[in-house]
């Protein structure tokens, strides 16, 4: 085995990998000298302002959908993002009291996030994972009806097939004319992803890519890793051809998921991860996945002990505005996943946004005129 496929295949392993990876980062990401960030986050005008304190992760998890959140649901416009000099520990406990701005979020581990002071505060799985037990009798069999029939009629119309690629050509393709192209326009800079390294040496090499051809082209693929003897496939990176926005009208990437998971029925597969995700079911790539009705969980990777303390410091008009158009996934006292959405006199909950399904232990509705009399 070359030195480049070890050094990536260690790569993933440290990022992404499970069991002993996942243990390993866990107890350095808490040695002592591991720094944390500081970004604030505030809108021109003064009317809304969030500061996260925490792993550096947070950063680039989180703060891009909050700050979405911010400029676009919240109404306060232009946001911008200062970084501070890196707390401490017990100054990011002195913050959790006396907050620096209206909302602080703090991203760290479990057991630190559960010295926070409870009031006016909800907490967080750092990431989620949905996963798809696979019925090789009955693949679509968690699926609605009429999300079967709406795909059914898709695909006759766009003559849709699955094509499994697995020499490197396949990959190359893949990579350089769906992928890569599909990250820049969706993301720009902001995009994150796997390196060639780790798409070959650590996805491919344990895997394949899935391609959905229309006709006698591909229009979208994913490159998927085989784990657990075959018995898992782990969707890692998908795109369209050369990232045009045509593909997602289409459906071209809802035929990806569906066209997965007939292979993967096909072939001995007996659970589909679709991958992780961050715990705001607003965001529409979650709302696609839960029709398909997988479980929701907490990621098995060395998120999955990490967790987000969010705390209101101040009752403003903005800040209710953010909370009522940001429903989240929280976690009750045992650890459980709960769908939680805001709302007061005068902003019902988001009815639009649903959260609910299985792993998900339940769905709350929470005043606001009462969480945010907390102390």
């Amino acid at each position: 085995m070359s030195a480049l496929t070890l050094t990536a295949r260690a790569r993933y392993g440290w990022t992404s990998g499970t069991g002993g990876w996942a243990h390993a980062r866990e107890r350095w990401a808490e040695l002592p000298g591991r720094r944390f960030v500081h970004r604030v986050l505030g809108s021109a005008e003064g009317r809304l302002s969030l500061a996260y304190q925490g792993c550096p992760e947070g950063a680039t998890y989180l703060l891009p959908f909050l700050r979405g959140q911010m400029a676009t649901q919240a109404g306060v416009g232009a946001v911008s993002a200062t970084d501070h000099r890196p707390p401490t520990w017990r100054q990011i406990v002195s913050a959790a009291h006396r907050p620096p701005a209206d909302l602080l979020v703090f991203g760290g581990s479990r057991e630190r996030v559960r010295r926070l002071p409870p009031a006016r505060s909800v907490v967080l799985p750092f990431r989620i994972t949905m996963m798809l037990d696979i019925d090789a009798e009955a693949v679509h069999s968690s699926v609605s009806g009429n999300e079967r029939r709406q795909f059914a009629k898709l695909r006759r119309s766009h003559g849709w097939t699955c094509e499994p690629g697995t020499e490197l050509a396949d990959l190359q393709f893949f990579y350089r004319r769906m992928h890569l192209p599909t990250m820049a326009s969706r993301h720009g800079d902001q995009a994150r992803s796997a390196d060639w390294g780790i798409a070959l040496h650590a996805l491919f090499r344990h895997g394949l890519v899935l391609f959905v051809r229309e006709g006698d082209r591909r229009v979208a693929g994913v490159l998927a890793r085989l784990e657990d003897g075959g018995r898992t496939l782990w969707m890692r990176l998908l795109g369209v051809l050369d990232g045009a926005e045509e593909h997602y009208r289409s459906g071209a990437v809802k035929a990806v998921y569906y066209l997965t998971m007939e292979w993967a029925a096909e072939h001995g597969v007996t659970r589909v991860n679709f991958s992780g995700g961050d715990p705001f079911p607003g965001q529409g790539v979650y709302q696609f996945k839960r029709r398909l009705h997988p479980t929701v969980g907490h990621p098995v990777d060395h998120f999955r002990h990490r967790r987000v303390y969010l705390r209101a410091a101040r009752d403003t008009p903005a800040v209710r505005d953010f909370l009522v158009a940001t429903p989240m996934l929280t976690v009750d006292d045992r650890d459980r996943i709960v769908a939680t959405h805001f709302f007061d006199g005068t902003r019902p909950p988001r009815s639009d946004i649903r959260a609910d399904g299985p792993g998900v232990r339940e769905t709350r509705a929470v005043d606001l005129d009462e969480f945010l009399t907390g102390a």
